[in-house]
């Protein structure tokens, strides 16, 4: 893939929209948190953002695609034709990938944004890995190849995250971390499978660990800016905010937990028996108002925690993301879960 592809394009496309107007580059990243079925394509033209922003996203599915391509190629696979690589997770992650360009300009970190593009390609590889891995331990029918698979696409993406950022104690203290918290979390998750939920209820945060790959660009950046004291403060900005958006997963993905035996925060409190038929558990559960009320007040408690970290870290800036997070939780509890 040449230096002119659209994940290289991307962090100088976004800048440029940025400068030139930095509300409505605003506007355009949040948008997507706050629309329900709508495309790519539709958010930007409904905001009227210019060619230059919607151009930096078209081609980046492709370069995804291709990036894996070349990777298994050489194992005799086609990644990009397992239904359990779900690149929609990768898509998802577009308006994060734009805040942290913008993030690492106002941060001065310039030589980081050189290498923007292999920071994208270093994305798809944790995406694929976790998700190829994560889709295959929630089966009943497990894939020896493409949990091995997995294993190499997550070594991939910690090596080249390790080249761009530097490979630093404080670095692979980070890298060491985030996989301990998704690992710790699955293998929690599947001891108690068809017995118990994994969470507890005055512990919502547990349901931040599973995402913590997102935000290791952000954490691998620490060290440089002179806040490596103060990592462990971020993780738990990261953790609680990412705990929010986990709440909002575990209704969409409700059925299909239940399917599998995994219930999910959202359950807490409810009669196991009661959730075997999963249809019927499932709608019962989302029309339960307490219920629904209750995980949104504890995510905005959640929210709340991580924006006062934020203040007394003095980063405002970084708010930006948390705000994000807020607006997508109260689109998805109003929109979807009709709470009042």
């Amino acid at each position: 893939m040449g230096k002119n592809s659209a994940f290289d394009r991307f962090a100088p496309a976004i800048l440029r929209v940025y400068h030139r107007n930095k509300e409505a580059f605003w506007g355009a990243v949040m948008a997507p948190f706050l629309a329900s079925g709508v495309s790519l394509l539709d958010w930007w033209h409904q905001l009227r953002v210019d060619v230059d922003l919607l151009g930096a996203f078209q081609g980046l599915e492709n370069d995804a695609q291709q990036t894996l391509k070349d990777f298994s190629e050489p194992l005799g696979l086609d990644v990009t034709r397992w239904k359990s690589n779900r690149i929609q997770y990768f898509k998802d992650a577009y308006p994060v990938f734009a805040f942290l360009a913008v993030w690492m300009d106002e941060e001065g970190l310039h030589d980081y944004l050189e290498r923007f593009g292999d920071i994208l390609r270093a994305g798809v590889f944790a995406v694929s890995g976790y998700g190829i891995l994560d889709e295959n331990v929630d089966s009943e029918t497990t894939s020896p190849v493409e949990i091995l698979t997995a294993q190499a696409l997550i070594a991939e993406y910690e090596t080249l995250a390790l080249r761009i950022f530097g490979v630093t104690e404080v670095n692979l203290g980070i890298m060491h971390k985030m996989r301990s918290l998704f690992l710790a979390a699955e293998i929690k998750e599947k001891s108690v499978r068809w017995k118990a939920s994994p969470y507890t209820l005055n512990n919502p945060k547990g349901g931040g660990t599973k995402g913590a790959n997102a935000v290791t660009p952000f954490m691998l950046s620490l060290e440089r800016l002179g806040k490596a004291q103060l990592i462990d403060d971020y993780w738990e900005v990261f953790l609680l905010f990412g705990a929010a958006i986990q709440m909002i997963d575990d209704w969409q993905d409700l059925e299909g937990d239940l399917a599998i035996g995994h219930y999910s925060y959202v359950t807490l409190g409810s009669d196991l028996r009661d959730l075997m038929d999963v249809h019927k558990a499932a709608r019962r559960l989302r029309e339960d108002g307490r219920r629904v009320r209750d995980t949104y007040d504890r995510s905005k408690e959640m929210i709340r925690d991580s924006r006062a970290i934020l203040a007394r870290l003095d980063d405002h800036f970084l708010g930006r993301l948390v705000d994000v997070t807020e607006l997508r939780l109260d689109s998805y509890f109003h929109k979807e879960l009709k709470l009042a």
